[in-house]
């Protein structure tokens, strides 16, 4: 197959798989089309994101968020980056953090870092997809009170009192829920993460 035959197909596809190539070339035989894409990447035709994993350059990747639920999932964009992309943080994070019920896992692509944070299952709620210019491409992403809970959860050990939040640079606007963020902070089920998420809301709330 030539990168041609490739080329033309993946054209509405910003980032695609080896396993897709193999769905759209049937007929192709499967070390030819390892080679291939051997070739193709060395070539610079395609970037490979991680095993099996590619990005067509020609393209221009827009939002590199829409790698996060491809390069490993089921997977959602949570804590910092989450509460930058909502506002609540001023600060961008060089990483982009995710949570996960499978294994903590960290990738380093041509985009950037990715960290999977794994979480119990019972705690993998709480996102919204959104879906971006690029055709068929989307995102999982916590909703704002999720998020916020996340980072509180991952972060306990730096709450040693109940005021160190304090110490955050959290700004909030009238569309954070408030009564949702603290029914959310229940199904968590440790009475410190409910504390400080009341404490939370007792310090940032206007209303």
């Amino acid at each position: 197959m030539k990168f041609e035959d490739l080329r033309k197909k993946i054209i509405d596809y910003p980032v695609f798989t080896f396993s897709d190539i193999l769905k759209w070339f049937p007929k192709s035989n499967f070390q030819t089309l390892k080679l291939d894409a051997f070739n193709w990447v060395k070539n610079k035709n395609l970037i490979r994101i991680k095993k099996g994993l590619y990005f067509f350059p020609e393209k221009k990747l827009k939002d590199h968020f829409i790698l996060a639920d491809k390069i490993y999932s089921p997977s959602y964009i949570s804590m910092e980056v989450a509460l930058n992309y909502y506002g609540i943080i001023p600060d961008i994070p060089q990483m982009v953090t995710l949570i996960t019920p499978l294994t903590s896992r960290r990738f380093k692509t041509h985009f950037g870092d990715f960290f999977y944070h794994h979480i119990k299952k019972d705690y993998f709620w709480g996102w919204q997809t959104i879906k971006v210019e690029e055709k068929y491409a989307f995102y999982n992403i916590a909703l704002p009170e999720k998020a916020l809970l996340d980072f509180i959860y991952f972060n306990l050990k730096r709450f040693i009192i109940l005021s160190d939040f304090k110490e955050e640079r959290f700004e909030f606007d009238k569309d954070f829920n408030w009564s949702k963020f603290l029914k959310m902070s229940k199904i968590f089920k440790n009475k410190k993460i409910q504390k400080i998420a009341l404490e939370i809301k007792k310090y940032y709330a206007k209303n």
